[in-house]
């Protein structure tokens, strides 16, 4: 089933996506999509969130980390425990 509708883009450019496209999509109150610009035309999409906090690292939050796996594997290995 393919919907079409007409919206106006506001002068602070938001537009309402219409109630029947929101249905149809599983868009649900309050959540998040994703839009990007792909081929000239705007793409909306739902995005999957955690349901618990996810942190970012730093690089050198992960280079610290790697080194310190290096260095515990090589002693394991030489433990014969790996």
């Amino acid at each position: 089933m393919q919907i079409q509708s007409i919206v106006k883009i506001q002068s602070r450019g938001n537009l309402t996506i219409p109630k029947s496209f929101r249905e149809v999509l599983g868009f649900g109150e309050d959540e998040l999509v994703r839009m990007k610009q792909e081929k000239g035309k705007l793409v909306i999409e739902k995005v999957r969130t955690l349901p618990y906090p996810a942190r970012s690292y730093k690089d050198s939050e992960l280079e610290e980390f790697f080194k310190l796996d290096e260095k515990e594997t090589k002693k394991l290995k030489a433990k014969g425990l790996l």
